[in-house]
């Protein structure tokens, strides 16, 4: 919308400001163009349902700043003259057709609007994806019940008239609005969206990690296969040159199938899964969900699908050393091509351990590398499994010499020791990545539901707009004060406000607490004061809390000043407490209402919190408060678990691509361990055929493969758990000095259970029917090797 604009005049409140004032900023020296806006929260409701909106009014002059959105658009005056216009994915989602009549939800009350035109992508670029409604300026002051009001002021200076424009600008407005860059919203919407950006991108470098290094494991288990392919190509004279050259064609191309494979299914998820916006930044911004997967994503994921199968390639080529005799693979203890000497166990348990040093020391000294810290954590757990491995085989020993079919299972695993150190890694990284992600997801979920259940707790029933959950829409109480304390049941009633107030890089949640609730902080958001002064203070007027995030980037502490910009100027304050940033990212300003109708000038409320008498059923309070609202179809009246309900609804839904990133690589591990354990059933054919010439029927080799299996998983899984715990407490760290969310950190045993059960499971079956498949092969095989 904005175009060629280069400063806006910006109000401190959804309120606006007056338009005379407009006009004046408009008329400035060096101003070549100035467009006029009102934005309003509203819900636009249609014949196939309601959605949250910002309805934005516009004057006629937008189209001079020649915006994508608007410079096919016109004069805009005969478009939209008496109606709105909607974008055409709001309009297919609501059900809207072009001259309808639709219901346009503002203030707490309803108005009818002809929708007069449905906006294609073709007239309106991008916008055609974004939850707006387009109106001219008097319809949309008229919709919002705000005449004469103006939020914005889009203004285009003259060539090199920039400095003169912003001094004017500033003079003009005062102490009452903000003079700021025309894309100043591109800065608060990406700093609201950083923390579930950073989130996402700790889960996603975890998942890419793994994903990584189990593509890495499951090409090194065909390792003894490519060694003998090396030993025989040696045998008939190949040089190491040509034998390099025919290893690195075949993981080449393998590699770009496999990425290719990747990038498609990638992309049916991106569009399936992951294209929706967190709706608790739709009431906040104008965001949509069009979905746009960037070429470097594509080239990066290709390369990192390369790249593995590459790496994987190098162990066997060094069979190829000078040093290295052309039959050194034939004389390995154990299977041909599987020997893992104790020298390199050694080392590689040696390795493990100062990873694990190296990364704790990391996220000491700079939380900001612990996504690299993740990647060094699951390098530890690959090191670790050789030196584990080792150690839970000797220890069974003398278990398996009274056992005969675990004696013959020890005995395989020793052979095959590559293979299953190979087999008990992707076990391993996959318990390790989900219990980390799901561990940190838990603990954020937890913290949210902590601080909404004391956030909603201070009231039995709520009226509010309904669909802003962040409760920062006001509207005309009227009478219903007074109305609601005299319906039956209710014991009392008060006005809650509240509103966002941008303030440098940050758009933050102001709450205007009102000084009779039970509670006007939540004490388990607290990060620095006492609860019981600042409750205190906070009542008493002229101190607030403030969130983490805000009060580190003013350099503020508990008992320090600072100077709020709000609508009638700069409001002297005092911090009373810190605490986290209560669910919304760009954090919270807590107040009492007192002091937010002095300086918001402005007695709406956001919300309306009542209390019932003692004894009074929850729901009969609900149908009381209704009635004495009277018709007002903007207003919900909900009771307090159905507030906290929609509450835990839009975080969940706000954390909703945590979990399914979580799930993601839950699922591809487990089937990367089904595919892996399927390879290497087959490939034992031979050998198992050569077991039953020694006298084993199929049943007892069965029974082998399942101890081998079950040996291998609970490798993988015991490693994979410890240093899975570890990821978890390093990703809840930096969640919580990087985010500012609620995270309280918890050993969440039954989902650690349930994911080491899940992995084991599915590895189990896939090793329960194809092994007893693979435990009939025929004796005759043997001899085809």
């Amino acid at each position: 919308l904005i175009g060629s604009a280069r400063f806006q005049v910006a109000a401190r409140s959804a309120d606006g400001f007056d338009e005379q004032l407009a006009r004046r900023a408009g008329a400035q020296p060096g101003v070549m163009d100035a467009a006029f806006v009102l934005r309003e929260p509203a819900v636009i409701q249609g014949p196939k349902g309601r959605q949250l909106i910002q309805l934005i009014g516009v004057t006629p002059s937008l189209v001079g700043l020649r915006a994508t959105a608007t410079r096919n658009l016109g004069s805009g005056a005969s478009l939209l003259a008496g109606g709105i216009g909607l974008p055409a994915a709001l309009a297919e989602a609501t059900g809207a057709q072009s001259g309808e009549w639709l219901t346009l939800l503002t203030n707490g009350d309803a108005h009818r609007v002809r929708l007069r035109a449905v906006l294609g992508s073709q007239t309106v670029g991008s916008v055609a994806y974004s939850p707006i409604a387009i109106a001219l300026l008097p319809a949309a002051q008229a919709l919002a019940e705000k005449p004469g009001r103006v939020t914005n002021v889009l203004i285009k200076p003259q060539p090199g008239a920039d400095a003169l424009v912003k001094r004017e600008l500033e003079r003009v407005t005062g102490d009452r609005a903000d003079v700021l860059p025309a894309d100043n919203e591109l800065r608060l919407l990406a700093n609201a969206a950083k923390p579930t950006s950073q989130s996402t991108m700790l889960f996603a470098a975890i998942s890419a990690m793994v994903g990584f290094l189990l593509a890495l494991n499951a090409m090194l288990l065909t390792a003894p296969e490519r060694r003998r392919f090396i030993y025989e190509l040696r045998m008939q004279g190949f040089r190491p040159g040509q034998v390099i050259v025919v290893l690195g064609s075949q993981a080449l191309l393998l590699g770009m199938v496999a990425s290719a494979v990747g990038v498609v299914l990638g992309e049916l998820l991106s569009r399936s899964l992951f294209h929706q916006i967190p709706s608790y930044l739709t009431f906040a911004f104008p965001v949509d969900a069009h979905q746009i997967v960037h070429p470097t994503t594509v080239v990066l994921a290709i390369a990192c699908g390369v790249l593995a199968t590459l790496l994987a390639s190098l162990p066997p080529v060094l069979d190829l050393r000078s040093n290295r005799p052309v039959d050194a693979v034939v004389h390995e203890t154990g299977e041909v091509g599987q020997s893992i000497t104790r020298r390199t166990t050694l080392a590689l348990s040696a390795a493990s351990g100062v990873m694990i040093v190296a990364v704790s020391a990391i996220v000491l000294l700079a939380p900001a590398f612990t996504v690299i810290a993740g990647v060094f954590l699951a390098l530890a757990v690959l090191c670790l499994i050789p030196g584990f491995f080792a150690v839970v085989l000797w220890a069974l020993t003398p278990i398996s010499e009274r056992m005969q079919m675990l004696g013959l299972a020890v005995i395989e695993l020793k052979a095959t020791a590559t293979r299953s150190v190979a087999l008990a890694g992707v076990a391993a990284l996959a318990v390790y990545g989900s219990v980390a992600i799901q561990g940190a997801r838990a603990d954020l979920n937890r913290g949210l539901d902590e601080a909404i259940t004391q956030y909603i707790g201070t009231a039995d029933v709520w009226v509010s707009t309904g669909e802003n959950v962040f409760t920062t829409d006001s509207f005309r109480a009227g009478n219903a004060l007074a109305a609601i304390a005299r319906a039956p049941g209710v014991a009392s009633v008060r006005a809650y406000q509240g509103s966002l107030l941008d303030v440098g890089s940050r758009r933050l949640w102001i709450r205007g607490r009102p000084p009779g609730d039970n509670a006007v902080l939540q004490s388990s958001q607290l990060l620095h004061g006492g609860y019981g002064q600042a409750s205190r203070l906070i009542r008493q007027g002229g101190w607030v809390a403030v969130s983490g995030g805000f009060a580190e980037e003013r350099h503020l502490h508990v008992g320090g000043a600072f100077v709020l910009p709000t609508p009638s100027g700069q409001a002297p304050l005092r911090v009373a407490a810190i605490t986290t940033n209560a669910g919304w990212p760009s954090g919270a300003i807590t107040l009492n209402a007192s002091d937010y109708r002095y300086y918001w000038q402005s007695s709406d409320p956001a919300a309306l919190e009542i209390n019932l008498k003692e004894g009074v059923n929850p729901a009969a309070g609900r149908r009381a408060v209704a009635v004495a609202l009277g018709p007002r179809p903007g207003l919900a009246v909900q009771t307090r678990q159905e507030r906290e309900a929609q509450f835990r609804a839009n975080a969940r839904q706000a954390l909703r691509s945590l979990g399914q990133i979580s799930t993601l690589l839950l699922v591809a591990a487990a089937l990367a361990i089904a595919f892996a354990l399927s390879a290497t059933l087959w490939q034992r054919r031979a050998q198992l055929a050569a077991l039953k010439t020694q006298g084993f029927d199929y049943l007892q080799l069965w029974r082998a493969l399942l101890y081998e299996s079950t040996i291998v998983l609970a490798v993988g899984c015991a490693d994979g758990l410890a240093l899975g715990i570890y990821g978890h407490a390093l990703a809840n760290r930096w969640m919580k000095l990087t985010t500012g969310f609620p995270a309280p950190f918890a050993l969440g045993w039954p989902q650690m259970l349930l994911t080491i059960a899940l992995v084991a499971g599915i590895a189990l079956t896939v090793v329960s029917l194809p092994g007893l498949s693979a435990a009939q092969v025929p004796p005759p095989v043997s001899f085809q090797e």
